[in-house]
C-alpha cells in the first residue's frame, strides 16, 4: 500500500497525527501525488545542529535563563509548533516530553530547566533513541525531578531506576526487571548532582556507589561518569524493549493498540515498528517511516479502534496553521491547559492522558470553547496575514481550510440547522459559529 498515490484523507489524517494538521495548500498539493514521497518529506528533517540559528532559537536561550517565565515558554513553544518548518520534529519532541514526563514544579525543579530539557528532546527527537535514553538519565531536569540527585553511594535513591524501568525502556507487559534489578541500576545511578548557579549536571565520584552491581544479567563495574551507559545497554539489550517503545510511538501517533501484551500477543503495527528498531540498531526515522507506511497506520477501517484523538496542543495548533494566526497569544497557555494538557507541567511521572481518555468531561466544556477563543484570536490578527473564512454555507470550503479531507454526514447536518435556525444573521456571526461547530466536530478532534 505504501507505494500508492494518497488520498484526500490520508494526506488529512497524516498531517493531523503527526504534523499539527493539514493546511488547505498540503491538502491540495499532496492528493493524489504518491504517499511515499509524502512521508519522506516529512522525515527529510536535518540533524538540528547542522542548522542556523534561527531568530525563534535566539529567543529561546534567551527564556532559558529566565528561571520563572513559564508561560512565555510554553507561548514560543506553541508558535514553534505552528511556524516550524519541520513539523514532525516538533511533533516528536512533544510525544517524548509526554514519555519522559517531567514537571516544573516550584521548589523542585525550575521552568528553564523542563525548557532545556524540551530542547533535549527537540535535538534528539528524530536521530537515535538510545542517544536520547542516554542524555535523559543525567538530564538536570530530571536528576531533580526524580532524585537523582540525592541519590549517593550511601543512600541510592530508588525513584529514577524504578521509572527507568517501567515507564522508559521495559514497561510492565510484561515485567522484564525484578525489584533487585532496580535496587542494583540505584545503585548504577548514584553520584549525579546539579550544580545550583549554573543548572548543569556534573558526576561527583566521591558520591558514586563504586562497588560491582548486577542488573539484568549484566555485572557492571565501576565505570564513573559512564557506568550509567551499561543500564542503558542492559535494558534495550531485552527483547521487550523495541515492543514497549513501539507501543509508545504508536499510541502517541496512531491510535491505542487494543493489547497491552508486546511481546506474547503485540499489534501488528507495535511489531512492525519494533522489528525496524532492532534492525536499524535504535535509529528513530526508520522506524518512523514503517510506521507511517504501514497498512495498520494508513487506513482506519471503518473501526474508532484506530483512530487518534487529537491532544489539547494538537488542537491549539492545528488551529493556528488553519487560520493563520500566531500560536503565541498570552491567553492560549492557560486555555491549552483547561483542555488538559499543561505544556512543561505534565500531570505525573507517567505523563498525558492517551485516546479518548482525552476527551472527558471536564476537558469537553473546554473544547467546546475552543472555537470562540479561536474566532477571537483570528479577529485580532492583521487582515493581511491571517486566513479568509469561507461562506457559512460552504462546507467544502470549511473541510479544505480545517485540513479536513470532507465534513461527515452528521456535521454537516449540524452546520446546516444552524445556518437555518440563524438565518438572517451577520456573515461574521455565522461564521463564528460554524467555525465552532466544525473544532467541536469529531471529524476535527479525531483524525
Amino acid at each position: 500500500m505504501g507505494g500508492s498515490n494518497a488520498t484526500r484523507e490520508e494526506v488529512a489524517r497524516l498531517y493531523g497525527r503527526v504534523a499539527f494538521g493539514a493546511t488547505a495548500a498540503d491538502l491540495d498539493a499532496w492528493s493524489h501525488a504518491p504517499y511515499e514521497a509524502l512521508v519522506d518529506h516529512l522525515l527529510a528533517v536535518p540533524m538540528p545542529d547542522s542548522r542556523r540559528a534561527a531568530v525563534d532559537d535566539v529567543k529561546r536561550t534567551s527564556l532559558e535563563r529566565n528561571q520563572n517565565a513559564l508561560s512565555d515558554m510554553q507561548s514560543w513553544w506553541l508558535e514553534r509548533m505552528r511556524t516550524t518548518p519541520y513539523p514532525l520534529e516538533e511533533r516528536l519532541t512533544l510525544l517524548w516530553h509526554d514519555h519522559f514526563a517531567t514537571a516544573a514544579r516550584t521548589p523542585d525543579v525550575n521552568a528553564n530547566l523542563v525548557f532545556k530539557q524540551i530542547h533535549t528532546l527537540r535535538r534528539n527527537a528524530l536521530g537515535n533513541f538510545r542517544n536520547l535514553l542516554a542524555d535523559v538519565c543525567t538530564d538536570p531536569a530530571m536528576l531533580l525531578w526524580l532524585n537523582g540527585v540525592q541519590s549517593t553511594g550511601a543512600r541510592p535513591n530508588e525513584n529514577f531506576a524504578r521509572e527507568f524501568f517501567e515507564l522508559f525502556t521495559l514497561g510492565t507487559h510484561p515485567q522484564a526487571y525484578t525489584e533487585a534489578d532496580v535496587r542494583q541500576a540505584a545503585r548504577v545511578f548514584t553520584g549525579w548532582t546539579v550544580d545550583a548557579s549554573s543548572g548543569k549536571s556534573a558526576f561527583v565520584a566521591s558520591r558514586h556507589d563504586a562497588g560491582t552491581k548486577q542488573v539484568l544479567g549484566v555485572t557492571i563495574t565501576n565505570g564513573g561518569a559512564s557506568e550509567f551507559v551499561h543500564v542503558v545497554d542492559a535494558a534495550l539489550a531485552q527483547r521487550v524493549a523495541a515492543r514497549f517503545i513501539a507501543y509508545k510511538l504508536v499510541t502517541g501517533l496512531a491510535y491505542v493498540p487494543a493489547t497491552t501484551d508486546v511481546l506474547s500477543s503485540p499489534d501488528s503495527l507495535v511489531a512492525k515498528v519494533a522489528a525496524t528498531l532492532q534492525a536499524s540498531k535504535w535509529e528513530l526515522k526508520p522506524a518512523l517511516r514503517t510506521l507511517m507506511l504501514a497498512d495498520e497506520f494508513r487506513s482506519t477501517n471503518g473501526a474508532d479502534a484506530r483512530r487518534a484523538v487529537r491532544s489539547p496542543a494538537e488542537v491549539a495548533v492545528s488551529t493556528c496553521k488553519a487560520l493563520k494566526v500566531a500560536a503565541d497569544d498570552a491567553t492560549f497557555p492557560g486555555v491549552v491547559g483547561a483542555m488538559g494538557q499543561q505544556l512543561l507541567v505534565p500531570p505525573n511521572v507517567g505523563g498525558w492522558p492517551k485516546g479518548k481518555r482525552w476527551l472527558s468531561s471536564s476537558t469537553l466544556v473546554a473544547r467546546y470553547g475552543w472555537g470562540t477563543t479561536a474566532y477571537a484570536s483570528w479577529q485580532k490578527a492583521p487582515a493581511t496575514t491571517r486566513a479568509g473564512l469561507p461562506a457559512p454555507a460552504d462546507l467544502a470550503g470549511w473541510a479544505s481550510r480545517c485540513g479536513i479531507s470532507s465534513l461527515s454526514r452528521s456535521t454537516s447536518d449540524a452546520i446546516s440547522q444552524y445556518l437555518a435556525a440563524r438565518r438572517g444573521a451577520a456573515v461574521e456571526e455565522l461564521q463564528a459559529g460554524v467555525l465552532a461547530l466544525v473544532l467541536t466536530s469529531p471529524d476535527w478532534m479525531v483524525v
